[in-house]
C-alpha cells in the first residue's frame, strides 16, 4: 500500500482558514473482490484548527490499480481522468444549470469530492501512479452498501431509481436548453465511449463457465445458443458515441449494487448516494436501468414488480424533466420500453451475464489486484456464491420471455 504523496496540498482547497493537516493514517477500505477498477483507501486525518484544537476527519481516497491486467481492462489512463472530470467539471456545471432555473433538490445523490489530481506534475495531462481522488467518507455518515449476493428490496430500489432518473434527466434537460454549451462544455468529457479491454480468451472462458452452469439442467440446454449469439454480438459490438437520440445522456455504465450506498432509518432506506464514475459515457439511459435491475434487485421483486419499477423510473425521469421546464410530450412509456428492449438485445444481455461472475465470486476466493490475471479471473469465476445459479437462470428465462434477446 503506497503512501499518498503531498497529501496536504491535495486537500488544501477543502481546509478552512487557519486549519492545517497534522497527520493522517490510511488502510484498505474494501477486501479483495469488492472493487476492481481502483484501490480504495480509508483515511483518518488529524486536523489542527486556528485555535490550536484538533479534530478527526474520515475520508476515502481512490488511487489507480496496479499496472497490469486490471489497468488494461479498465483503460485506467482514460477512466481515472474521466472520474476527476465528472466531479470537477460535469457535476458542477449541471448543478449550476439547475440552480439557475431555481431547482435545488434533484442532484443531492452524489458524495463530495475533497480534492483530486492526475499527477504530482501540475503541468501533466496524463495520469500516473500519483493520481488520486479524495472523497468524504459516506460510511461514517451512515451510508452502507447492500448485500451483492441478495440485492435490494423494492423500497430501496425505488430510492435508487429515482436518483438514477435524475442523473439521466438533467443532462438531457441541459442539452435541450443549451445545445451549443452542451456540445462544447459537456460532450468532450463524456463522448469517449469506454471500450471493454477484454480479450477473446477471457470472454470465451467466461462463456464456458456460464454454459457449463446452464447445461447441467436440461431445461436450459435449448437456450445455450442465445448465450453463444450474445457473446458474438458482444465481440462485434461497436458503440456509437454519436447516436444522439432522445434517450442518449450521461450514463454511469457500471451501475450495480456496489456503486450506490443507502442510509437507513428504522430499517427503511431514506437516502442514497451514487458512487464510482470512472466509466461514464454518452449513450442510452437503458444501459444503466437494465443492468441495475437484473444484477442488483432481489429476484422476488423482479418476478412480481419489474414493470412497476420501470414505470417508477419513467415517472421519476419525467418529473425531473418537467421541473426543469422541458417539453416531455415525446417521452412515452412505450417508447422507453422499446429502448430498453433494443439496448438489452444489443449489449446488456451479454454484459449482465458477464458481470454476474465477479459479482458472485465468493469473497474469500477473490484475488488481490496485484495477483489478478485472465487465468485467475476465469478460475475464480468457478468459485461462486450459491445464489448465482438461481439469478443466472432467472435472467436468461426472463429476457427470453420478454423477447429482449
Amino acid at each position: 500500500m503506497t503512501e499518498i504523496k503531498n497529501f496536504e496540498e491535495l486537500i488544501s482547497s477543502t481546509l478552512k482558514p487557519g486549519q492545517k493537516l497534522v497527520s493522517y493514517e490510511q488502510k484498505n477500505l474494501l477486501p479483495p473482490g469488492e472493487n476492481y477498477g481502483s484501490v480504495l483507501l480509508q483515511l483518518i486525518l488529524k486536523i489542527q484548527n486556528g485555535d490550536g484544537k484538533e479534530e478527526i476527519i474520515s475520508c476515502v481516497a481512490k488511487t489507480c490499480p496496479p499496472r497490469g491486467i486490471i489497468w488494461e481492462w479498465f483503460n485506467t489512463k482514460v477512466t481515472f481522468k474521466t472520474e476527476i472530470n465528472f466531479y470537477k467539471v460535469l457535476l458542477e456545471e449541471f448543478k449550476s444549470f439547475c440552480r439557475a432555473i431555481g431547482v435545488e433538490d434533484v442532484l443531492n445523490c452524489f458524495g463530495r469530492c475533497l480534492g483530486a489530481r492526475l499527477s504530482l506534475n501540475a503541468e501533466s495531462d496524463e495520469i500516473d501512479e500519483d493520481a488520486v481522488i479524495v472523497f468524504e467518507n459516506l460510511k461514517v455518515q451512515g451510508f452502507e452498501m447492500g448485500d451483492r449476493f441478495v440485492g435490494f428490496n423494492e423500497a430501496s430500489a425505488k430510492i435508487i431509481l429515482k436518483d438514477l432518473a435524475a442523473m439521466h434527466a438533467v443532462p438531457i434537460a441541459y442539452r435541450m436548453s443549451k445545445p451549443d454549451e452542451f456540445r462544447d462544455k459537456i460532450q468532450p468529457h463524456i463522448a469517449k465511449y469506454y471500450d471493454l479491454q477484454f480479450s477473446d480468451t477471457l470472454l470465451d472462458g467466461v462463456k464456458k463457465v456460464l454454459r457449463n452452469d446452464l447445461s447441467a439442467d436440461s431445461k436450459y440446454v435449448p437456450y445455450l445458443g442465445k448465450i453463444d449469439q450474445a457473446w458474438e454480438n458482444l465481440k462485434k459490438y461497436t458503440p456509437h458515441p454519436t447516436r444522439n437520440t432522445m434517450y442518449t445522456t450521461l450514463v454511469h455504465n457500471d451501475f450495480w449494487l456496489n456503486n450506490t450506498m443507502l442510509k437507513f432509518q428504522n430499517g427503511v432506506a431514506v437516502e442514497n448516494k451514487l458512487v464510482d464514475f470512472q466509466l461514464i459515457n454518452y449513450s442510452s439511459l437503458a444501459n444503466d436501468v437494465i443492468f441495475f435491475l437484473y444484477t442488483s434487485v432481489e429476484l422476488s421483486v423482479l418476478e412480481n414488480k419489474f414493470e412497476d419499477l420501470l414505470k417508477f423510473y419513467y415517472n421519476s425521469f419525467i418529473q425531473v424533466l418537467t421541473k426543469l421546464g422541458c417539453d416531455v410530450n415525446a417521452y412515452t412509456f412505450k417508447g422507453m420500453m422499446d429502448e430498453f428492449a433494443l439496448i438489452t438485445k444489443q449489449v446488456q444481455f451479454a454484459h449482465i451475464l458477464m458481470m454476474m461472475l465477479p459479482i458472485y465470486i465468493l469473497k474469500e476466493k477473490a484475488s488481490e489486484m496485484s495477483e489478478m490475471d485472465e487465468t485467475a479471473f476465469i478460475k475464480e469465476s468457478s468459485e461462486k456464491h450459491e445464489n448465482f445459479e438461481t439469478r443466472l437462470k432467472f435472467v436468461v428465462l426472463d429476457l427470453i420471455r420478454r423477447a429482449w434477446v
